[in-house]
């Protein structure tokens, strides 16, 4: 993260212990019990179901590697060795990404379902579903490959291994052109649809709304909006501040951009915020569930708003 890793009392290290600790206490149980319910209880049999059980895995991967960040930041020393760190790097990317793919099927899901719910429907089918998530994982572990290769123990002269930071300005450099295309494909691009979807669906139930007389449609129509907003939110907190601060830290890394904005200081503060998106995805869950609940339960909602979800 920077080259001046010697100075082990860095306020870096007890934030990040105090993050990831919070995000393993809240992630772990949440993720595990989401997984779970998709898994088991509602049985992955729609189409939401199944981006839905798919993010819940790979926050729960993500989760997973938090005891070694947090054993890293507290004693400020990587004493596990190259393997460990580079899958413990790696799943951060892998999680990010993926996240930003799968939080994108969902709002198009549902953009399908409530503006062409029967045109849509050769498109939003169980198969198809998996094989859109087959190729996410597919392109998201085709890119680790490169990231992987730069998350390496290293051994410092002030504290001996580190994990996750000193990185040289050869590997910033080939770094930050892998981030550069994450970016804009993994992050501009994600979010300008789930913007576009958002504001569709939501101005179509709006209309809809206004015309129905019926108490569980309206009901329907707003957590379908929640369950949007909620999307946008998440995305726009915990992934646009990461990505624009990366950038700029890299281009000044890199002294393509001369400033004296604390760009280092804005990069932690992001990272914090990137790593909540574990353990704030199960909102989506939880409204998702709540819509298809109520979709079953009213056949003529069902058909109107969620295809064949």
């Amino acid at each position: 993260m920077t080259n001046a890793t010697c100075n082990i009392t860095h306020y870096r290290y007890p934030l990040f212990t105090a993050t990831y600790s919070g995000v393993l206490a809240l992630g772990l149980p949440l993720n595990t019990f989401s997984l779970w319910l998709l898994l088991c209880r509602l049985g992955v049999r729609s189409v939401p179901l199944i981006y839905m059980a798919n993010l819940a895995l790979s926050d729960l991967l993500f989760t997973l590697s938090m005891p070694l960040r947090i054993l890293y930041y507290a004693r400020r020393h990587w004493p596990y060795g190259h393997l460990a760190c580079m899958v413990s790097g790696t799943l951060f990317n892998v999680n990010l990404y993926s996240s930003s793919f799968f939080i994108m099927f969902i709002s198009v899901d549902r953009f399908l379902a409530v503006v062409y719910p029967l045109r849509s429907r050769p498109l939003r089918r169980i198969g198809v579903a998996w094989k859109a998530c087959a190729a996410v994982w597919v392109v998201i572990g085709a890119m680790a490959v490169p990231v992987a290769l730069t998350h390496h123990a290293r051994q410092n002269q002030c504290v001996g291994w580190l994990c996750f930071e000193g990185y040289t300005q050869d590997e910033w450099r080939f770094g930050f052109n892998i981030i550069c295309v994450a970016a804009v494909v993994g992050n501009a691009i994600p979010f300008a649809v789930i913007v576009g979807c958002t504001v569709v669906v939501v101005h179509k139930l709006r209309v809809q709304k206004a015309s129905s007389s019926s108490s569980s449609s309206s009901v329907d129509k707003s957590r379908m909006v929640w369950l949007l907003v909620i999307n946008l939110v998440i995305y726009t907190v915990c992934f646009i501040p990461f990505h624009v601060a990366v950038v700029l830290f890299g281009l000044h890394k890199l002294r393509f951009l001369q400033s004296q904005f604390p760009f280092f200081d804005f990069h932690i503060g992001t990272i914090c915020l990137a790593s909540a998106n574990s353990f704030l995805d199960p909102l989506i869950y939880y409204f998702s569930s709540k819509i298809l609940k109520m979709g079953r339960g009213h056949t003529g909602t069902e058909v109107k708003f969620h295809g064949s979800a």
